[in-house]
């Protein structure tokens, strides 16, 4: 790799290597310090572009080409649905645009016109998330730890895998998804480190307990304020008794909520 140093340094040393009898030739110094300094230029111009393309650092057009190397391209074909008749789970969004009877749109799901469109990822901090993800993705890295950093490199430190079993597993962000990263909900699946073969579901829930059974699951009735909450007035401050001791409701409970298994289909319109 070339050694970034001044230009001025680089070209000084070169002179220095001119045999004695040629240094007392001014014009000759002068004619080769100045054509050193071109190539110097070019040198340091060299031995900085790397520092453009910086996945970290790298943006606009630096950042597409990266893109383009990594195979992940800003622009992407997905489906493009009419809405359709569905509810949610426990307010989970679907990976369709569900509505009502009375909504605009068609009423099942395979009634209605289904087509593709171009999307494109011109915020440059997602699209900085969707190539580090990638790299895994190329690396072959299908373990769950892998998975779990690609996970938390896209939606922050909150995400993890729910669940995991023949031919499928279940990721959750971990937090509510912004509508511009809802947008891309179908390229998830495409560039996340799972081996082939393997489906990908999502649950797209807040909630930090879910039902099941097992270390890390809640039941039907799990406590979640075993001591109790503070009964409070109605400008928010908490009753006490005559001894200043906090009044609690005394333990609360509550079941867990469900898992709610979303299929983006990454790759056919449904």
């Amino acid at each position: 790799m070339v050694e970034c140093i001044d230009n001025e340094v680089r070209v000084e040393q070169r002179i220095d290597r001119v045999l004695t009898q040629y240094r007392e030739s001014p014009n000759l110094l002068y004619l080769m310090r100045t054509y050193l300094r071109q190539v110097a230029e070019v040198t340091n111009t060299v031995c900085t572009m790397p520092d453009f393309f910086d996945l970290d650092t790298a943006v606009g057009e630096q950042l597409t080409l990266l893109g383009q190397r990594l195979g992940w391209p800003r622009c992407h074909c997905i489906c493009n649905s009419q809405p359709v008749f569905g509810f949610d789970c426990n307010g989970v969004p679907s990976s369709y645009v569900t509505g009502s009877f009375c909504d605009d749109g068609v009423t099942w799901i395979d009634c209605g016109p289904t087509g593709t469109t171009d999307i494109c990822i011109t915020d440059d901090d997602l699209y900085r998330r969707f190539l580090k993800v990638r790299r895994y993705q190329m690396l072959s890295l299908y373990d769950p730890e892998s998975l779990t950093e690609a996970i938390r490199i896209m939606w922050g430190e909150n995400a993890w895998i729910m669940d995991a079993g023949v031919g499928r597993v279940v990721v959750a962000p971990g937090r509510a998804l912004t509508d511009a990263e809802m947008a891309f909900f179908q390229l998830y699946p495409r560039v996340l480190p799972v081996a082939p073969g393997i489906n990908v579901k999502f649950h797209l829930g807040t909630e930090d307990i879910i039902f099941g059974f097992g270390e890390g699951w809640s039941g039907f009735c799990e406590d979640v304020y075993p001591n109790g909450t503070t009964i409070d007035t109605e400008d928010g401050d908490p009753l006490v008794t005559e001894d200043d001791e906090e009044i609690l409701t005394g333990p609360l409970t509550r079941a867990g909520h469900w898992m709610c298994e979303i299929d983006a289909h990454p790759y056919d319109c449904v």
